[in-house]
C-alpha cells in the first residue's frame, strides 16, 4: 500500500525462515527514495503455527494516522504510521486472511470463524470498540468491498453477501 507521501507499507507471511526475515519483521514501512536502506521501521509479528507458518497474508490498510494489519494467527493490529508502534491488538477467530477495510471511521474485518466485524476507529490510538459482528457461517477469505452503503463479501462456503453497513 502506498501513502500520500510515497511511503510503502508491506507485510509478509512467515513460511520459510531467513536471516533477513527475522531482521525486518513482517510489517514494514519503506521509503523507496532510500535505495541503500529503505526500511523506515519494521514491526515483528512473531506468532507461528505448529508448522512454522504465520505472519500476514492480508494487505495492510491505511486510514488517518494508522496502518491496520490482520495476521494469520487471528490478530487485528493497529499500528501508528509515523513510528511503527503498536497501539492496540484484538484477537478474532483466526486465521484472518481477508484484508481490513477502513471507511468513514469504521474498520471492517472478516475472520475464518465466519464473522464479519465492524469496529469504531474514530479515535485511532485506542482499542476500537466493536460496533457489530455478523456470522456468515463460513470462513471469510475475501476482502469486503463497499459500494453505496452496502458491504459485499464472499465466503469459503460459496456465498456472496450484500450487507447494509450501519448495523450489519
Amino acid at each position: 500500500v502506498i501513502d500520500e507521501d510515497g511511503f510503502l507499507y508491506v507485510a509478509s507471511e512467515v513460511d520459510r525462515f531467513t536471516a533477513r526475515g527475522r531482521d525486518v519483521g513482517q510489517l514494514m514501512k519503506l521509503d523507496p527514495r532510500r535505495r541503500d536502506d529503505p526500511v523506515v521501521w519494521s514491526f515483528a509479528i512473531r506468532e507461528q503455527g505448529s508448522d512454522g507458518s504465520g505472519g500476514v497474508w492480508a494487505t495492510p490498510a491505511l486510514y488517518g494516522k494508522m496502518v491496520y494489519v490482520a495476521t494469520n494467527y487471528g490478530d487485528l493490529i493497529g499500528v501508528e504510521r509515523e513510528t511503527g508502534r503498536e497501539r492496540w491488538r484484538i484477537h478474532l477467530a483466526g486465521p484472518t486472511w481477508s484484508s481490513p477495510v477502513p471507511i468513514d471511521d469504521v474498520l471492517l474485518q472478516g475472520d475464518c470463524g465466519g464473522s464479519l466485524h465492524a469496529f469504531d476507529i474514530s479515535k485511532p490510538f485506542r482499542e476500537p470498540p466493536e460496533l457489530w459482528s455478523l456470522s456468515l457461517g463460513s470462513c471469510i477469505e475475501s476482502t469486503p468491498s463497499v459500494l453505496e452503503g452496502m458491504i459485499w463479501v464472499g465466503t469459503r462456503g460459496g456465498g456472496v453477501y450484500a450487507i447494509t453497513g450501519s448495523k450489519g
